[in-house]
């Protein structure tokens, strides 16, 4: 009986001290952790959190227009999801959207009218923009025995294209000329029907604005920059296209695919090389017919998306 009450004894003064240790163990273990948990910036954690919440919320983003509902086109008017697109239109320049044909048939019945279509608000940071065109009806013959007009110191005989897709440093609201254009472009890809012979017949020129705002363009021949005016490749005015235009935090990338998305032509530039390419002057881009002075003809506008 004493050898049991002995044991007990012996069980319960063991029991206390591994009760004592686990209490002192645990209590350090607190107390380290609290300590810890002090230095921790809980604010800076909960940026950081939103921040990359955000990020992964804004690479998701797109918005799409595919012109599949009527839209009355009228010069000023924003449109699509969140109104991110506005008409720009100048005397008869317009756009025909009729919700049953799935395009945006852009009109200039004169070298007089402009017509675009632009983006509401400047682009983020990094975008990138996609337009399928297609039914590209601005040749030369459109232009062909027009006078030449005194209100325009360069008329409209010379040249005849559109901008496929142009990315500008200034807001293009309002209608110019295509002096006011070549001022503010930053990347573009455009055609461009010229008499001279650049390209021809049907080019389509990738080019960029460098630091001094002279003409860079993409030799499609040996897929090189040139300081000159080179073609990148030709359009079949009957065949669709997906024109892109796409900025990264260090360059930007054009590329001109199929309809079916085959890849026919890319090239990049970084944006050190780029006409105000800094944290000064925004991005806005612009596809459509932009000069009040010259290009008469038409095309059609498939799909506009833009992703963030």
């Amino acid at each position: 009986m004493k050898s049991k009450t002995k044991d007990n004894v012996i069980f319960f003064l063991i029991g206390l001290a591994l009760g004592i240790g686990i209490v002192v163990f645990s209590w350090n273990g607190l107390h380290k952790t609290a300590q810890k948990l002090k230095d921790v910036n809980f604010t800076e954690m909960g940026k950081n959190t939103l921040i990359n919440m955000r990020q992964l919320t804004h690479k998701k983003r797109q918005v799409i227009e595919n012109f599949s509902k009527p839209i009355k086109a009228v010069s000023g008017k924003s449109f699509g999801k969140d109104g991110q697109l506005t008409f720009e239109l100048y005397r008869n320049g317009t756009f025909v959207i009729d919700g049953k044909s799935g395009y945006a048939w852009q009109k200039s019945a004169s070298y007089r009218d402009s017509a675009i279509i632009r983006s509401t608000k400047a682009l983020p940071k990094t975008y990138k923009i996609s337009v399928v065109v297609g039914g590209i009806d601005y040749g030369l013959e459109n232009i062909s025995g027009l006078p030449q007009d005194p209100e325009y110191t360069e008329g409209p005989q010379n040249e005849n294209g559109s901008y496929l897709i142009a990315i500008t440093d200034t807001p293009p609201i309002d209608h110019h000329t295509n002096t006011w254009w070549h001022q503010h472009r930053k990347v573009a890809i455009d055609v461009d029907n010229n008499v001279w012979g650049h390209g021809m017949p049907n080019p389509v020129f990738m080019v960029y604005f460098d630091r001094e705002n002279k003409l860079v363009s993409f030799d499609g021949e040996d897929n090189e920059w040139r300081k000159d005016w080179m073609k990148t490749m030709t359009y079949e005015p009957g065949k669709w296209y997906r024109v892109e235009i796409e900025k990264t935090k260090k360059q930007y990338i054009l590329s001109v695919r199929t309809d079916a998305g085959q890849l026919l032509k890319s090239a990049s530039v970084g944006l050190e090389k780029i006409w105000n390419a800094d944290e000064y002057h925004k991005d806005y881009f612009a596809v459509g017919d932009p000069h009040e002075n010259y290009y008469q003809g038409s095309m059609k506008i498939k799909e506009i998306s833009m992703r963030y």
